[in-house]
């Protein structure tokens, strides 16, 4: 049976995850061919521009978030609920940058301030604009963690000065962190590290002995992440707990409220700063972000691209002043104690001013209070029609973050002793393959969605939820 789950219950997802592996359903591959088809007729523009870059560009793609399958789209306009590709082609816009355009794209009330700021200083000058105070201010009010807060260029570069503050502050080096979740691009935490044996790992060109300090942990399991606890402590002890705020993949293995609670009660038993990586859900999932629904109070935050409503360069770190204050702080300052950081592009006055302008609008519109409304009311359709063409699914959300799932795909290795095994890798394969048909299917029919397992809603997308479901029922009937 097809039914809307509780988005942060864990045990319930994750029993009906091993239903949908067991009995996935597979599109048809007539359906495939067709909608491989479609692309080549209806995008041919797109196809040609792709093939071109990849003679310049590796592979011919730079976004990771991209559809690609069964080639890249080549978007020239995006506004409120849409995208439209090279060849006129118009989509629902589920992507939202990877989450960002919470209000919908080119938002008319942050272009229009971004352009009047452009004619007159430029997008950067290296020196301080109050833009800075007036996002940080903003920042500081919605989350009370945040005594001070210090722009960055991208949820990476935050990540990393958070392992970098987190060490100097409590002169500790070990690191723990939950499988799977994701923290940048920086060697010494990303995604699965205790896994890099595995040949086709995400640990390329890394340094076996760079993790020597990293322990990664179950989703979960406050059993594990104590013990790690433990046997660290008696290696010079832990610095920092890593975690996505609401769990793996924008909370598509979610952490429970029971599971955050002890989290930072074991960080102030032994010592260890608690870090919340709000990249995704900081202003997302609620002004107050994944913090404020579960009551906790991480000592540092780490935010992301959404602080600055989508435009580019935008990222920062935030947390209690004695931590952040360590920081270094500009030329005439003293920086002999000091953790050191820097980026010419940092801070610059467009991308506060829009992340500011962002912030007050969502306010003003009550965005999130409609957003919730909004995925509760398109799950519950996603799910009807889901029971009516008999497909396995899994369906929840996390406010205006969705996830209509067919195939498990993040949930296979979690099924496996050993996800080092060849079993479990061919597992893995074969749900990122129906994933990617899945994907393509939606795309074709109008929506974008990214990785084709979740969705993210603006208040421009509020209007078509009932298009956008006749899409999804659309792709459903090409199941066998």
């Amino acid at each position: 049976m097809a039914k809307v789950l509780n988005g942060f219950d864990y045990a319930l997802i994750h029993q009906q995850a091993g239903y949908v592996i067991q009995h996935r359903k597979r599109m048809k591959p007539e359906q495939i061919e067709a909608y491989k088809q479609h692309f080549e007729t209806c995008c041919a523009t797109s196809k040609k521009q792709v093939t071109l870059a990849a003679e310049a560009i590796p592979h011919g793609i730079q976004h990771n978030l991209a559809n690609n399958y069964p080639f890249a789209l080549s978007i020239v306009k995006a506004v409120d609920a849409f995208l439209y590709d090279v060849d006129g082609n118009r989509y629902y816009d589920m992507l939202q940058a990877g989450g960002p355009t919470i209000l919908g794209s080119n938002y008319p009330v942050i272009r229009d301030k971004v352009i009047e700021l452009i004619r007159e200083c430029g997008p950067v000058s290296g020196m301080y604009s109050n833009y800075e105070y007036e996002l940080a201010s903003r920042i500081k009010k919605y989350f009370p963690t945040v005594e001070r807060f210090r722009m960055m260029g991208s949820g990476t570069e935050a990540d990393i000065i958070a392992l970098r503050l987190a060490r100097a502050f409590t002169g500790k080096k070990y690191i723990i962190r939950i499988q799977n979740n994701y923290h940048g691009w920086s060697d010494q935490i990303i995604y699965n590290n205790n896994e890099i044996k595995t040949p086709d790992s995400l640990h390329h060109g890394i340094p076996t002995e760079v993790f020597q300090y990293t322990t990664a942990v179950p989703t979960g399991d406050l059993e594990a992440l104590e013990k790690a606890f433990i046997k660290q402590q008696e290696l010079g002890g832990t610095a920092t707990f890593f975690a996505e705020a609401i769990g793996r993949d924008s909370g598509a293995l979610p952490l429970t409220r029971e599971y955050q609670l002890g989290a930072e009660q074991l960080c102030r038993k032994y010592g260890a700063l608690l870090v919340y990586d709000e990249v995704v859900t900081a202003f997302r999932v609620g002004m107050r972000g994944a913090q404020g629904f579960y009551g906790t109070k991480p000592d540092i935050t780490v935010f992301g691209k959404i602080i600055a409503g989508g435009y580019p360069g935008a990222g920062g770190i935030g947390g209690r002043a004695e931590i952040i204050d360590m920081l270094a702080a500009g030329q005439g300052t003293d920086q002999t104690k000091a953790v050191r950081v820097g980026g010419t592009m940092t801070a610059n006055p467009l991308s506060c001013l829009a992340g500011a302008t962002a912030i007050d609008e969502l306010e003003r519109t009550d965005a999130h209070k409609k957003l919730d409304e909004g995925g509760e009311y398109l799950c519950h359709k996603i799910a009807e029609l889901a029971e009516k063409y008999e497909i396995p699914v899994l369906v929840f959300h996390q406010g205006s973050i969705l996830h209509i799932d067919i195939t498990g795909v993040q949930h296979v290795p979690t099924f496996y002793e050993d996800p080092n095994s060849q079993e479990c890798k061919d597992a893995v394969n074969e749900a990122t393959r129906a994933t990617t048909e899945f994907t393509m299917a939606l795309a074709a029919e109008g929506v974008i969605v990214p990785s084709g397992n979740k969705a993210y809603l603006s208040l421009a997308t509020l209007p078509h939820l009932d298009e956008i479901a006749a899409a999804y029922e659309r792709v459903f009937q090409k199941y066998a």
